[in-house]
Protein backbone atom coordinates (compact mmCIF):
# COMPACT_ATOMS: atom_id res chain seq x y z
CA UNK A 1 0.00 0.00 0.00
CA UNK A 2 2.92 2.35 0.58
CA UNK A 3 3.53 2.32 -3.18
CA UNK A 4 0.15 4.00 -3.67
CA UNK A 5 1.47 6.99 -1.76
CA UNK A 6 4.52 7.26 -4.02
CA UNK A 7 3.00 7.09 -7.51
CA UNK A 8 4.86 9.50 -9.79
CA UNK A 9 2.44 12.28 -10.79
CA UNK A 10 3.72 11.99 -14.35
CA UNK A 11 2.19 8.54 -14.53
CA UNK A 12 -1.18 10.01 -13.52
CA UNK A 13 -0.88 12.72 -16.19
CA UNK A 14 0.10 10.14 -18.80
CA UNK A 15 -2.84 7.93 -17.85
CA UNK A 16 -5.19 10.93 -18.04
CA UNK A 17 -3.90 11.84 -21.50
CA UNK A 18 -4.35 8.23 -22.65
CA UNK A 19 -7.95 8.19 -21.38
CA UNK A 20 -8.74 11.44 -23.22
CA UNK A 21 -7.22 10.13 -26.44
CA UNK A 22 -8.92 6.73 -26.29
CA UNK A 23 -12.37 8.02 -25.36
CA UNK A 24 -12.27 10.54 -28.21
CA UNK A 25 -11.37 7.74 -30.65
CA UNK A 26 -13.69 5.15 -29.11
CA UNK A 27 -16.57 6.88 -27.29
CA UNK A 28 -18.04 4.99 -24.40
CA UNK A 29 -21.57 5.92 -25.41
CA UNK A 30 -22.57 6.83 -21.87
CA UNK A 31 -26.06 8.34 -21.71
CA UNK A 32 -26.57 11.81 -20.27
CA UNK A 33 -29.55 12.96 -18.25
CA UNK A 34 -31.81 15.23 -20.30
CA UNK A 35 -32.64 18.56 -18.68
CA UNK A 36 -35.99 20.29 -19.04
CA UNK A 37 -34.31 23.12 -20.95
CA UNK A 38 -32.79 20.78 -23.55
CA UNK A 39 -36.11 19.00 -24.03
CA UNK A 40 -37.94 22.34 -24.34
CA UNK A 41 -35.46 23.51 -26.99
CA UNK A 42 -35.75 20.24 -28.91
CA UNK A 43 -39.55 20.41 -28.85
CA UNK A 44 -39.56 24.01 -30.10
CA UNK A 45 -37.54 23.00 -33.18
CA UNK A 46 -39.32 19.69 -33.64
CA UNK A 47 -42.80 21.28 -33.61
CA UNK A 48 -42.20 23.92 -36.27
CA UNK A 49 -44.46 23.56 -39.35
CA UNK A 50 -43.46 20.82 -41.79
CA UNK A 51 -42.63 23.41 -44.47
CA UNK A 52 -40.83 25.76 -42.07
CA UNK A 53 -38.15 28.21 -43.16
CA UNK A 54 -35.48 28.84 -40.53
CA UNK A 55 -32.58 31.27 -40.35
CA UNK A 56 -29.51 29.65 -38.82
CA UNK A 57 -27.04 32.32 -37.72
CA UNK A 58 -23.49 31.34 -36.61
CA UNK A 59 -22.59 34.50 -34.68
CA UNK A 60 -19.08 33.40 -33.69
CA UNK A 61 -15.49 33.08 -34.89
CA UNK A 62 -12.77 30.46 -34.55
CA UNK A 63 -12.27 31.23 -30.86
CA UNK A 64 -15.72 29.85 -29.96
CA UNK A 65 -16.09 27.16 -32.60
CA UNK A 66 -15.07 24.37 -30.21
CA UNK A 67 -18.21 24.96 -28.15
CA UNK A 68 -20.64 26.42 -30.69
CA UNK A 69 -19.86 24.40 -33.82
CA UNK A 70 -21.39 21.18 -32.40
CA UNK A 71 -24.53 23.22 -31.69
CA UNK A 72 -24.64 24.43 -35.29
CA UNK A 73 -24.27 20.84 -36.53
CA UNK A 74 -27.03 19.64 -34.19
CA UNK A 75 -29.43 22.41 -35.24
CA UNK A 76 -28.70 21.94 -38.96
CA UNK A 77 -29.12 18.16 -38.74
CA UNK A 78 -32.37 18.42 -36.78
CA UNK A 79 -33.81 20.91 -39.27
CA UNK A 80 -32.73 18.74 -42.21
CA UNK A 81 -34.39 15.69 -40.68
CA UNK A 82 -37.60 17.66 -40.38
CA UNK A 83 -37.32 18.90 -43.97
CA UNK A 84 -37.09 22.60 -43.12
CA UNK A 85 -35.59 25.17 -45.49
CA UNK A 86 -32.36 26.54 -43.97
CA UNK A 87 -30.85 29.98 -44.56
CA UNK A 88 -27.40 30.60 -43.07
CA UNK A 89 -26.54 34.25 -42.51
CA UNK A 90 -25.02 36.47 -39.85
CA UNK A 91 -23.70 39.98 -39.38
CA UNK A 92 -20.18 41.13 -38.52
CA UNK A 93 -18.86 37.68 -37.49
CA UNK A 94 -17.00 37.12 -40.76
CA UNK A 95 -15.57 33.70 -39.88
CA UNK A 96 -18.88 32.14 -38.84
CA UNK A 97 -20.31 31.22 -42.26
CA UNK A 98 -16.84 30.22 -43.46
CA UNK A 99 -16.36 27.84 -40.53
CA UNK A 100 -19.74 26.13 -40.87
CA UNK A 101 -19.93 25.86 -44.67
CA UNK A 102 -18.04 22.55 -44.81
CA UNK A 103 -20.19 20.98 -42.11
CA UNK A 104 -23.42 22.28 -43.64
CA UNK A 105 -22.43 20.91 -47.05
CA UNK A 106 -21.67 17.46 -45.63
CA UNK A 107 -24.96 17.22 -43.74
CA UNK A 108 -26.91 18.58 -46.70
CA UNK A 109 -25.49 15.83 -48.91
CA UNK A 110 -26.55 13.20 -46.36
CA UNK A 111 -30.15 14.38 -46.56
CA UNK A 112 -30.23 15.06 -50.27
CA UNK A 113 -30.53 18.81 -49.73
CA UNK A 114 -29.96 20.88 -52.87
CA UNK A 115 -28.04 24.13 -52.47
CA UNK A 116 -30.17 27.12 -53.39
CA UNK A 117 -33.40 25.13 -53.07
CA UNK A 118 -33.33 23.51 -49.63
CA UNK A 119 -30.51 25.47 -48.01
CA UNK A 120 -28.24 28.41 -48.70
CA UNK A 121 -25.25 30.13 -47.12
CA UNK A 122 -25.50 33.91 -47.50
CA UNK A 123 -22.25 34.54 -45.65
CA UNK A 124 -21.55 37.38 -43.22
CA UNK A 125 -23.04 40.81 -43.86
CA UNK A 126 -21.59 44.09 -42.55
CA UNK A 127 -23.62 46.66 -40.72
CA UNK A 128 -24.53 44.92 -37.47
CA UNK A 129 -27.97 46.12 -36.37
CA UNK A 130 -28.39 48.14 -39.57
CA UNK A 131 -28.28 44.90 -41.56
CA UNK A 132 -30.87 43.29 -39.27
CA UNK A 133 -33.23 46.23 -39.66
CA UNK A 134 -32.73 46.21 -43.42
CA UNK A 135 -33.41 42.47 -43.64
CA UNK A 136 -36.84 43.01 -42.14
CA UNK A 137 -37.70 45.48 -44.90
CA UNK A 138 -35.98 43.87 -47.90
CA UNK A 139 -33.96 40.69 -47.35
CA UNK A 140 -32.67 40.51 -50.93
CA UNK A 141 -31.39 44.06 -50.93
CA UNK A 142 -29.81 43.61 -47.50
CA UNK A 143 -27.92 40.47 -48.57
CA UNK A 144 -27.24 41.18 -52.28
CA UNK A 145 -25.27 37.97 -52.85
CA UNK A 146 -24.68 34.54 -51.35
CA UNK A 147 -21.52 32.96 -49.91
CA UNK A 148 -20.22 32.30 -53.44
CA UNK A 149 -21.00 35.76 -54.83
CA UNK A 150 -24.20 34.84 -56.71
CA UNK A 151 -27.24 37.20 -56.64
CA UNK A 152 -29.57 36.03 -53.88
CA UNK A 153 -32.77 36.53 -55.89
CA UNK A 154 -31.57 33.88 -58.37
CA UNK A 155 -32.08 31.07 -55.81
CA UNK A 156 -35.49 29.40 -55.35
CA UNK A 157 -35.15 29.33 -51.56
CA UNK A 158 -34.73 33.11 -51.47
CA UNK A 159 -37.92 33.56 -53.46
CA UNK A 160 -39.65 32.26 -50.33
CA UNK A 161 -38.19 35.01 -48.12
CA UNK A 162 -38.35 38.53 -49.55
CA UNK A 163 -38.45 39.88 -45.98
CA UNK A 164 -37.43 38.49 -42.60
CA UNK A 165 -40.90 38.61 -41.06
CA UNK A 166 -43.17 36.04 -39.45
CA UNK A 167 -45.02 35.72 -42.76
CA UNK A 168 -41.94 34.14 -44.37
CA UNK A 169 -39.67 32.93 -41.52
CA UNK A 170 -40.77 30.51 -38.81
CA UNK A 171 -37.74 30.64 -36.50
CA UNK A 172 -34.29 32.13 -36.04
CA UNK A 173 -31.66 29.82 -34.54
CA UNK A 174 -28.74 31.95 -33.34
CA UNK A 175 -25.40 30.60 -32.09
CA UNK A 176 -24.20 33.33 -29.79
CA UNK A 177 -20.85 34.31 -28.24
CA UNK A 178 -20.88 38.09 -28.01
CA UNK A 179 -22.05 41.27 -29.68
CA UNK A 180 -23.69 41.53 -32.12
CA UNK A 181 -25.57 38.41 -31.12
CA UNK A 182 -28.86 36.97 -29.99
CA UNK A 183 -30.02 40.13 -28.11
CA UNK A 184 -29.69 42.06 -31.38
CA UNK A 185 -31.73 39.48 -33.29
CA UNK A 186 -34.31 39.70 -30.52
CA UNK A 187 -34.48 43.50 -30.44
CA UNK A 188 -34.44 44.24 -34.17
CA UNK A 189 -35.98 41.16 -35.81
CA UNK A 190 -37.65 38.50 -33.70
CA UNK A 191 -39.56 40.51 -31.11
CA UNK A 192 -40.85 43.24 -33.47
CA UNK A 193 -41.82 40.69 -36.14
CA UNK A 194 -43.09 37.93 -33.84
CA UNK A 195 -40.53 35.33 -35.00
CA UNK A 196 -39.53 32.52 -32.65
CA UNK A 197 -35.93 32.87 -31.41
CA UNK A 198 -33.94 29.85 -30.23
CA UNK A 199 -30.27 30.17 -29.31
CA UNK A 200 -27.11 28.24 -28.59
CA UNK A 201 -24.99 29.85 -25.88
CA UNK A 202 -21.42 29.37 -24.65
CA UNK A 203 -21.32 28.06 -21.07
CA UNK A 204 -19.93 31.21 -19.46
CA UNK A 205 -22.80 33.30 -20.86
CA UNK A 206 -25.63 30.93 -19.96
CA UNK A 207 -26.53 32.71 -16.66
CA UNK A 208 -27.02 36.07 -18.40
CA UNK A 209 -29.23 34.44 -21.07
CA UNK A 210 -31.47 32.52 -18.67
CA UNK A 211 -33.70 35.54 -17.87
CA UNK A 212 -34.54 35.75 -21.60
CA UNK A 213 -35.48 32.06 -21.56
CA UNK A 214 -37.52 32.38 -18.37
CA UNK A 215 -39.41 35.36 -19.79
CA UNK A 216 -40.15 33.50 -23.01
CA UNK A 217 -38.21 35.92 -25.19
CA UNK A 218 -35.91 33.04 -26.10
CA UNK A 219 -38.12 30.06 -26.93
CA UNK A 220 -35.25 27.70 -26.13
CA UNK A 221 -31.51 27.50 -25.56
CA UNK A 222 -28.74 24.95 -25.94
CA UNK A 223 -26.80 25.76 -22.78
CA UNK A 224 -23.10 25.10 -23.28
CA UNK A 225 -21.38 21.84 -24.17
CA UNK A 226 -23.43 19.83 -21.70
CA UNK A 227 -26.67 21.18 -23.19
CA UNK A 228 -25.41 20.33 -26.67
CA UNK A 229 -24.66 16.76 -25.59
CA UNK A 230 -28.23 16.46 -24.33
CA UNK A 231 -29.55 17.87 -27.61
CA UNK A 232 -27.44 15.43 -29.65
CA UNK A 233 -28.88 12.58 -27.64
CA UNK A 234 -32.41 13.83 -28.21
CA UNK A 235 -31.99 14.01 -31.99
CA UNK A 236 -30.34 10.58 -32.02
CA UNK A 237 -27.06 11.72 -33.58
CA UNK A 238 -24.14 11.62 -31.12
CA UNK A 239 -21.54 14.22 -32.01
CA UNK A 240 -18.55 16.04 -30.57
CA UNK A 241 -20.41 17.27 -27.49
CA UNK A 242 -21.41 13.75 -26.40
CA UNK A 243 -17.86 12.54 -27.05
CA UNK A 244 -16.57 15.32 -24.80
CA UNK A 245 -18.98 14.29 -22.05
CA UNK A 246 -17.68 10.73 -22.33
CA UNK A 247 -14.14 12.01 -21.88
CA UNK A 248 -15.09 14.14 -18.88
CA UNK A 249 -16.90 11.20 -17.28
CA UNK A 250 -13.91 8.91 -17.82
CA UNK A 251 -11.51 11.47 -16.29
CA UNK A 252 -13.85 11.95 -13.33
CA UNK A 253 -13.89 8.18 -12.76
CA UNK A 254 -10.08 8.06 -12.94
CA UNK A 255 -9.72 10.89 -10.41
CA UNK A 256 -12.24 9.23 -8.09
CA UNK A 257 -10.36 5.93 -8.33
CA UNK A 258 -7.05 7.55 -7.43
CA UNK A 259 -8.66 9.40 -4.52
CA UNK A 260 -10.01 6.10 -3.20
CA UNK A 261 -6.69 4.30 -3.69
CA UNK A 262 -4.78 7.20 -2.14
CA UNK A 263 -6.97 7.18 0.94
CA UNK A 264 -6.71 3.42 1.27
CA UNK A 265 -2.92 3.71 1.06
CA UNK A 266 -2.88 6.52 3.63
CA UNK A 267 -5.07 4.64 6.09
CA UNK A 268 -3.06 1.44 5.67
CA UNK A 269 0.23 3.31 6.25
CA UNK A 270 -1.19 5.12 9.25
CA UNK A 271 -2.41 1.87 10.80
CA UNK A 272 0.99 0.25 10.24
Amino acid sequence: MERLMKIDRRIIYLLGAAIVFLTMLYPLGLPVAISDLARQTYNEVENLPDDAVVILSPMYDSGAMGELNPMFVAFFRHCAERGYKIIIVNTQWIQGPQIVHKFATQIAEEYGYVYGEDWINLGSKPGSTIFLQSAVKDFWEACIEDFNGQPVESFPIMQLVPKVTAEYVDACLVLNCGSPGAPDWLAYVCQPEGIKLIIGEIQMSVPESMPYVNSGQYAGMIAGSRGCAEYEQLIGHPGQALKAQDTMSAIALMVTLFIILGNIGYLATRKK
